[in-house]
């Protein structure tokens, strides 16, 4: 007997543990492998001589003899029969093959998905909406059947979202995702929901970081300078800071919607977001002004204003990180394109203009969204566009003072009574 002893392998293997983010991720693409690859037909019954290949429908039981006889159709149009004793036998056959052929014809999740954005724009939902409601959706496992994602695997699911991203942003998904299977159990599709017990996890934080006065005026200065030099996208978001617009808003002005001689901005023209993103400000920056005058120059009224440089799905990720590139390179903290729209509440409130008129100008249909989410804390003795780039234009050294003449001087000594003409003479001639 060949027997190899002291072999430093035979020792056990430390496995280093896997973390949570990794586990989450290996249960996951199993059950979405085992899914759609791996699992064996349920409806190869039968032996090899008899039933071989899938069946696609069956008929009968037909008498044969002392038996039935069970005909079983394939995916091609071929037949072949299955033989057995009974009747009760023949019938709990097909009854097993007509349910195994029901549940692999059920629809994939990509189906189910694209019939639930068509209902909800058959509903009246707007284009960006829909579009937000089909990213989230494009998160979950696209090719597999809807009653095939267990509780199990959609607790792994959330469980990966919770390692890779914000609080807000993972509970927002659940949202969406519980939201979906909801109506895929109201068409039928499944019983149970599998997000039904996966519970949010985490206190999202009240609404964005905002920059300080200081890194804000970095920011608003270096935009200017790039958007004068041909950079559309820091234009966008100087309008953004100074007229609180949404991302979606500003990408989708055109030259007509800078009016009056640049005095006057029209927002969402053709439908935005909410009911109340259609509105119009008063542009009272000279300097945006001008900039926008300029940005317009050799443009058709129906052209957009700002150029883009990716297709229109992508804006606004492109948006976030040109600012996320330009934050880094001025130091100061990263923020996104949306918390420019809460710097703008901030400032304004700060200034005296009411939560109610910040509201309008932010196209909220009331002030509590406003005053939840936007305006910071503290800011309740809160301004229009026009002061918020007076707070942020560079502040002005201040300048010294400047001697008054000697003509100045003889004029206020004349202007003093005899009294204090004396105290000023005994006092400066004591001190020659």
């Amino acid at each position: 007997m060949n027997q190899i002893t002291d072999n430093p392998f035979d020792q056990p293997i430390r496995h280093r543990r896997a973390s949570t983010r990794t586990k989450a991720a290996r249960v996951l693409e199993k059950a979405v492998r085992g899914a759609a690859g791996s699992r064996p037909y349920a409806t190869e019954i039968g032996d090899a001589e008899t039933m071989a290949g899938n069946i696609a429908s069956v008929y009968g039981p037909y008498p044969n003899g002392d038996k039935w006889r069970l005909v079983l159709r394939s995916p091609d149009g071929r037949r072949k029969s299955k033989i057995v004793d009974t009747f009760e036998e023949a019938q709990r056959i097909k009854a097993r093959v007509a349910a195994d052929l029901a549940d692999e014809a059920q629809t994939i999740i990509r189906t189910a998905i694209e019939e639930f954005l068509a209902a909800k724009r058959k509903q009246g939902l707007r284009a960006c909406s829909v579009r937000v409601w089909a990213d989230r959706l494009a998160l979950l496992p696209q090719d597999i059947g809807v009653r095939e994602l267990s509780p199990s695997h959609a607790q792994a699911l959330y469980d990966q979202w919770i390692e890779t991203v914000a609080v807000a942003t993972h509970r927002a998904r659940l949202r969406f995702v519980r939201s979906f299977f909801a109506w895929a159990i109201e068409r039928g599709y499944l019983t149970v929901n599998p997000f039904a017990k996966v519970k949010p996890v985490g206190k999202p934080r009240r609404g964005k970081l905002q920059l300080r006065v200081d890194e804000a005026r970095k920011l608003y200065a270096e935009l200017f300078r790039l958007a004068w030099a041909g950079e559309s996208t820091a234009g966008c978001l100087l309008v953004q800071i100074l007229h609180g617009a949404r991302s979606s808003e500003v990408w989708g002005l055109r030259v007509r919607d800078i009016d009056a001689d640049a005095t006057r901005l029209h927002i969402a023209a053709e439908g935005g977001k909410t009911v109340n993103a259609t509105r119009t400000l008063e542009i009272d920056v000279p300097e945006l002004r001008a900039l926008l005058l300029h940005l317009r120059q050799s443009k058709q009224p129906s052209n957009y204003l700002f150029a883009r440089r990716c297709a229109i799905t992508s804006t606004n990720n492109a948006l976030y990180k040109y600012l996320h590139r330009l934050c880094d390179r001025l130091s100061i903290p990263r923020v996104c394109p949306h918390s420019l729209r809460g710097l703008h509440a901030t400032v304004a409130v700060q200034s005296g203009v009411t939560s109610r008129a910040v509201a309008g100008v932010l196209g909220h249909a009331s002030d509590e969204i406003t005053r939840l989410h936007y305006i910071a804390p503290g800011s309740d003795s809160a301004g229009n566009a026009r002061s918020l780039a007076a707070l942020l234009a560079p502040a002005e050294p201040p300048k010294p003072a400047l001697s008054p003449s000697l003509a100045d001087l003889l004029n206020t000594i004349r202007t003093l009574s005899p009294e204090d003409r004396a105290i000023l003479a005994a006092t400066v001639g004591g001190q020659l």
